[in-house]
């Protein structure tokens, strides 16, 4: 082992209390094993890619309620055209899963770890709740979408709501990577949801919007879903995508306030309204206010709509 100038090994764990470098956090983002899935969407995938009369679309909207599987097939399918100077990347699931094709994506899902055989093997890690992380993943991924479109914003693509379903990624990373630094977060109860991204800080040096914006910009997804997931609890610091990383902050605050907060444990109810929020005033500043009650209006009808679909998923 590499020794330093003061004959310490400079390979051992750096003190528990202390956040480690980026040096190391790159390198252990790198060696992450293969992303987790929930096992009933695994085993839906598996019933579907065994059926003879199953289609692709039916598959890819599967694959849609997946943080994990989406991100993999998109780093499948986008690594085949990575480097080629014609680079267009995928943003589309069910074109992804168009252009790779059943027997890749069987493949893909044979391989695909499940988080509740993951999490066995850590302490105390059976009392995260994670079907309501996929729960909250799929309501911030819809909402996200429809968000936008009461805007002028339009995706000719899928990464609105690829970006919104991936928006807490790093989540996951961090619980298979760092298993002891995320229980000693989430493990923790906290008055106000952005305490937990300090704790992620100080505990593991970047917050978890980090962690999945550098995990999505190293496995080849577009440049503004890594952008938005990097920058959607702070949507004025993003240089280029402003209002996708906007809405999927008003749809983060949105669906937990539905009750779907995923693995964050808050003691205070949420306080402030959407209104207040950043993301919401880069969207619709420019509203008059006639446009803005309709606009609340059918984000209303929205909200309702998605918070009993999400209630009865998984």
């Amino acid at each position: 082992m590499e020794k330093g100038d003061s004959g310490t090994d400079r390979r051992l764990p750096p003190d528990q209390n202390s956040p480690l470098s980026d040096f190391l956090l790159i390198e252990r983002i790198n060696q992450c094993p293969k992303l987790a899935s929930l096992k009933s969407i695994n085993e839906t995938l598996n019933d579907l890619l065994d059926s003879d009369v199953s289609f692709v679309a039916q598959i890819a909207e599967v694959i849609r309620l997946d943080p994990s599987l989406t991100t993999r097939v998109l780093d499948l399918v986008n690594s085949i055209f990575f480097g080629s100077k014609d680079e267009k990347r995928i943003s589309g699931v069910e074109e992804a899963s168009i252009f790779l094709g059943l027997n890749r994506i069987r493949e893909l899902i044979s391989a695909t770890p499940i988080i509740e055989d993951i999490m066995e093997l850590g302490k105390g890690s059976q009392t995260f709740p994670w079907t309501d992380f996929w729960r909250h993943s799929i309501g911030c991924a819809i909402l996200t979408r429809e968000i936008l479109s009461l805007t002028d914003e339009e995706f000719e693509d899928e990464s609105d709501y690829v970006a919104g379903l991936l928006h807490n990624l790093g989540k996951l990373i961090l619980a298979i990577t760092f298993p002891e630094l995320f229980e000693k977060v989430y493990q923790k109860t906290h008055r106000h949801a952005k305490d937990f991204l300090g704790m992620e800080r100080t505990t593991v040096g970047w917050d978890h919007a980090k962690i999945g914006a550098y995990y999505l910009w190293n496995h080849h997804i577009s440049d503004d879903i890594v952008d938005a997931v990097h920058w959607h609890h702070e949507p004025l610091r993003s240089e280029s995508h402003q209002k996708l990383a906007g809405a999927i902050q008003v749809a983060d605050f949105i669906t937990s306030g539905m009750g779907v907060a995923g693995l964050v444990r808050q003691s205070s109810p949420i306080a402030k309204s959407h209104g207040e929020l950043d993301g919401w005033k880069i969207l619709f500043e420019d509203k008059s206010s006639q446009e803005m009650e309709t606009i609340e209006h059918e984000l209303n009808d929205t909200v309702e709509r998605i918070s009993q679909t999400l209630h009865g998923i998984l």
